[in-house]
């Protein structure tokens, strides 16, 4: 499935933040506080915003968000979540934000990311039906969503995150 959303809106994500009152800003900086590990890999970067904003490396396959986010001077590159061009344990954590319902293949996403990380995965998906949106393959339940990450060699860590009014899961997972 092809995502134009960069092609028809550009750095969109850059342009939500700008405003205070969107659940786009209440996602982001909630993203800023949770995510404290120094060495980080953005996969699913898009045009950058939270890649920014985290001090990470950023991947993504739409080379539409990645020229957007090289503009914005954000350290990414056109990369493959399937098949990440890092080594074993290169990052201290990994960051999937609105990623997971965009893979045909979750799974295979999920084992490359265990690979390149050492320590924390943090996931962010929709709350499933509360958005609609033609490009998700799929939108697990925090249920679903803890049982596909722990299966692929992970351990919650606490609960996952319910935030009803910006339509978003949050879950932290340790490897195991």
């Amino acid at each position: 499935m092809e995502f134009t959303k960069y092609q028809k809106l550009g750095s969109y994500h850059w342009k939500m933040y700008d405003d205070p009152n969107t659940k786009y800003r209440r996602h982001a900086d909630r993203v800023k506080d949770w995510v404290e590990e120094k060495t980080v890999l953005d996969v699913g970067c898009g045009d950058g915003k939270i890649t920014d904003m985290l001090g990470a490396i950023g991947i993504d396959d739409d080379r539409e968000g990645i020229k957007l986010a090289l503009e914005k001077h954000v350290p990414c590159m056109v990369g493959d979540a399937y098949n990440i061009e890092f080594g074993d344990n290169s990052f201290d954590a990994v960051f999937m934000g609105d990623v997971l319902e965009h893979m045909e293949f979750p799974k295979k996403c999920l084992k490359e990311a265990r690979r390149v990380l050492r320590k924390y995965l943090y996931v962010v998906t929709p709350i499933p039906g509360m958005q609609n949106d033609p490009f998700h393959y799929f939108e697990p339940t925090s249920e679903e969503l803890k049982e596909l990450v722990e299966k692929q060699g992970f351990v919650l860590e606490g609960e996952i995150l319910v935030v009803p009014r910006d339509k978003r899961l949050y879950g932290k997972f340790k490897k195991v």
